[in-house]
């Protein structure tokens, strides 16, 4: 069965203030595989919650461990999980 999981991102005080959640969300999916299947599930003028879909050998903690890494690139910078 395909793993489902719904994640949050979060700006922190370290964001740009041009940062939108909207942006955010569309660069992030970019950094996802592309097998995986998102899907918006809410916005707020500081987060955006996603839901993800993956491939039947992709569990939760490697669905989040691939976003942690996402985030953690320069061009995240001030976005978190949760």
């Amino acid at each position: 069965m395909p793993t489902h999981v719904t994640v949050s991102i979060s700006m922190t005080e370290e964001a740009p203030s041009s940062a939108a959640p909207e942006t955010t969300a569309v660069r992030l999916v970019s950094c996802l595989p592309a097998s995986w299947t998102v899907v918006p599930v809410a916005m707020t003028t500081r987060s955006a919650t996603l839901s993800l879909t993956t491939p039947d050998d992709t569990r939760a903690p490697a669905v989040l461990e691939t976003l942690d890494t996402a985030l953690s690139a320069p061009a995240f910078t001030g976005w978190i999980r949760g």
